[in-house]
């Protein structure tokens, strides 16, 4: 199971709103501090509306653009990834029933939104688990597991237990 933020981390989460509201990074934690990089404005709303762990999305997010909105990833198979969640094109026909075409991807929040709904689609197939999390980004085995641990180092490099 993906945990949920520790009561212990609970002061520190919003710290962290506060800074975020603010327009600061950092996220005072016990003995140190954390520096975390922004998100998208709307990153806890997607996360919340989705019903996922916030926590995992931000990290989703950085190791998939770096939260540069405007990122373009070619893979070897002919598909492109898109935006801050890199939406794979492979989803472009399925969106589109949702009226939102690819050009709309490169908009930061319908970006989140998407990527949240993908990783909330990922968690009603395996469960609140890491499967779930390296689900997002391919259902390979290799590829699951791989993905799954960049995230939790994500997480553990910014002190939220993982």
């Amino acid at each position: 199971m993906i945990p949920a933020l520790p009561r212990g981390r609970l002061a520190a989460f919003f710290l962290f709103a506060i800074a975020m509201a603010a327009g600061g990074n950092a996220v005072p934690a016990p003995a140190q501090t954390l520096t975390v990089p922004d998100a998208p404005d709307c990153l806890a709303e997607a996360a919340s509306y989705h019903q996922v762990n916030e926590w995992v999305l931000r990290a989703i997010i950085w190791q998939e653009s770096r939260n540069h909105p405007n990122a373009v990833g070619h893979n070897t198979n002919g598909s492109i990834d898109v935006g801050y969640g890199q939406i794979n094109s492979i989803h472009f026909r399925e969106l589109g029933m949702y009226q939102i075409p690819p050009n709309r991807l490169f908009d930061s929040c319908v970006n989140t939104y998407v990527a949240a709904w993908l990783l909330a689609k990922a968690v009603k197939k395996h469960g609140n688990t890491w499967e779930a999390v390296g689900a997002y980004h391919s259902e390979s085995a290799a590829e699951k597991w791989s993905y799954s641990n960049k995230v939790r180092a994500i997480l553990r490099s910014w002190g939220v237990p993982a």
